[in-house]
């Protein structure tokens, strides 16, 4: 447990650092390897009831990558949503689409 907490709070150290303008500027263009870690966040869908969300984590120190590791955890489903798909031919029909979760990142 302490792990990930570590690395929860590196986390948020890295997203503090962040700029909350969405031009290009604030984006980082590749990754500090002196020391830092990379976390990416995702999901798939297991079923009607279940995701998998999987943090996916890179460490990094003088230039090395000290360790890649992946934290996954199943999570309920959101359910699905009635939207409106084309085919390649350009029809159209109704069909259930398995709704996605949003990541928001709180740091403190």
């Amino acid at each position: 447990m302490k792990p990930l907490l570590s690395a929860a709070f590196i986390l948020c150290l890295f997203l503090a650092a962040c700029d909350d303008d969405n031009n290009d500027d604030s984006k980082a263009k590749e990754v500090d390897k002196n020391g830092s870690i990379e976390v990416s966040l995702s999901t798939q869908h297991i079923d009607s009831l279940k995701d998998v969300l999987t943090t996916h984590y890179i460490v990094w120190n003088k230039g090395a990558k000290i360790k890649e590791y992946d934290v996954r955890d199943t999570i309920p489903t959101l359910g699905a949503a009635q939207t409106e798909v084309e085919n390649d031919n350009g029809d159209t029909q109704d069909a259930k689409i398995p709704k996605d979760y949003d990541f928001f990142v709180t740091v403190k």
